[in-house]
């Protein structure tokens, strides 16, 4: 029987939080007991009733027992007991929540505001794992954990007592990349417009920001890394097309597809071979652009430039007739998400192609290095799985978070690890990841992981 204290000054939101946890940890079918602790004098009879009459007889123990609960009240006839002992008295359940006897040695959350005008206990108890609070506060050596997601809070204590349980297939951490084609350093202050890398766990979540492109992909290499060498299952969605639309890949790279593998990943290693991107950003996707459109007798797929770049095959606005290349403008998936910009576009708002051309080598990298599966081109199997995401699918709650002070971006990976994490430990998430046609153009497009299923998301977040 695993025991887990909720401590903290009078007033912090102590009972609150527990209030919330029993219902949050019992939902995932744990079963879970409570224990009080007060400092002033309580009882839960009241004089003239005949349980209070026993008791004021001399019963050492008095029952209340009727056909939906039983009560047991017991006079204490020396020192009070120490939380041993009440635990004894308690039937087995996975999980009891101590709220008080915060000098205990029990493991503890501390739930603090500084409107207690009260300072930190955790410093002065090592038994303290995390802190739960509502509070900007400075660096502490522990998990600080949102006061008011009763889910992440829950989900640490789980995982610090053992009791996570991992549904089959399921994964143990879920990783979410923001990509950006910027050509310069983004601002040293965290910004929108930016790259991060939201991660969550069982202990909770985190947002990374990183102003380069050779910086973030150390950040993933490494946070991969450790992940595998903790034997941890990860989920990578990145925010970008893994494929082009049918028949691209070959158009592009004038190689026949090997039927053995995804045709995508052709064109991945292709683009790795070519595309330029130095240590503070600069890169050749424009020049690179112009080339691949060069190779079209009629004005080639891409468009979208700089205006004082010249570049003649590559225009600053859509030209090409994209049924006369044998190709087609967006992929399947983005006529369930109308509002995904087509892959062929590399400038201005919404220019996930430059994305795209920027971010595919670095896959490339990544799937030589780890050995990933990447859906929907492969099985969702083995202890890495890289897919496709669309941040915009959980706009609203992303909305409340930029209402609260957070940066767009930041709480984009955030919001969308979390939620798919939440989908991974309630089993939820492989209807995600089968819900993708099966057509011959799959192999070249991928799909987005999430695409028809924005309530879900948003469900698991709420």
């Amino acid at each position: 029987m695993q025991v887990y204290g909720i401590i903290g000054w009078k007033n912090a939101g102590k009972t609150g939080l527990m209030e919330r946890l029993v219902a949050e940890i019992t939902r995932r079918g744990f079963t879970v007991s409570t224990v009080k602790h007060v400092h002033h004098d309580v009882d839960l009879d009241q004089p003239g009733k005949d349980t209070y009459r026993h008791r004021a007889a001399g019963a050492a123990e008095v029952v209340l027992a009727s056909a939906h609960r039983f009560a047991l009240m017991r006079e204490h006839r020396g020192a009070e007991p120490d939380l041993a002992e009440v635990l004894a008295r308690l039937a087995p359940v996975d999980l009891v929540l101590v709220e008080g006897y915060k000098r205990d040695s029990h493991r503890k959350i501390e739930v603090f505001r500084a409107e207690t005008g009260h300072t930190l206990i955790q410093p002065g108890d090592p038994l303290v794992r995390a802190v739960a609070t509502d509070a900007a506060l400075p660096p502490l050596p522990v998990p600080v954990l949102d006061l008011n997601d009763a889910v992440a809070v829950a989900r640490f204590i789980l995982a610090d007592c053992g009791l996570a349980k991992r549904a089959p297939g399921a994964f143990d951490t879920v990783v979410v990349v923001d990509w950006s084609a910027s050509t310069t350093p983004s601002p040293g202050r965290p910004s929108a417009d930016a790259i991060w890398i939201g991660c969550a766990r069982a202990d909770g979540e985190t947002a990374s920001y990183h102003r380069t492109r050779a910086d973030a992909e150390r950040h993933l290499t490494e946070l991969l890394a450790t992940e595998a060498a903790a034997g941890r299952r990860v989920l990578a969605g990145f925010d970008f097309p893994l494929g082009y639309p049918e028949g691209a890949a070959q158009a592009i790279t004038g190689q026949v597809a090997d039927p053995q593998q995804p045709r995508a990943f052709a064109l991945w290693d292709w683009l790795a071979e070519r595309v330029q991107d130095g240590p503070a950003n600069a890169n050749n996707r424009f020049a690179l652009a112009e080339a691949i459109n060069a190779r079209f007798a009629a004005p080639g797929p891409f468009w979208g430039r700089p205006a004082g770049l010249a570049l003649p095959h590559l225009p600053d606005r859509k030209t090409a007739d994209y049924p006369a290349l044998g190709l087609t403008e967006r992929r399947r998936v983005e006529t369930v998400i109308p509002r995904a910009s087509p892959v062929w576009k590399l400038y201005t708002t919404g220019s996930v192609g430059s994305q795209a051309l920027m971010g595919l080598p670095m896959l490339a990298r990544l799937r030589q290095r780890f050995g990933p599966r990447v859906w929907p081109f492969e099985a969702p199997e083995g202890p890495l799985v890289l897919a496709e995401i669309y941040p915009s699918l959980i706009d609203p709650a992303v909305a409340r978070a930029v209402a609260q002070g957070m940066i767009k971006d930041a709480a984009q990976v955030r919001l969308l690890a979390c939620a798919l994490l939440r989908l991974s430990q309630r089993g939820t998430l492989p209807r995600l990841l089968a819900a993708v046609p099966d057509w011959p153009g799959r192999s070249d497009e991928g799909w987005i992981l999430g695409a028809g299923h924005a309530a879900l998301l948003l469900e698991a977040l709420a």
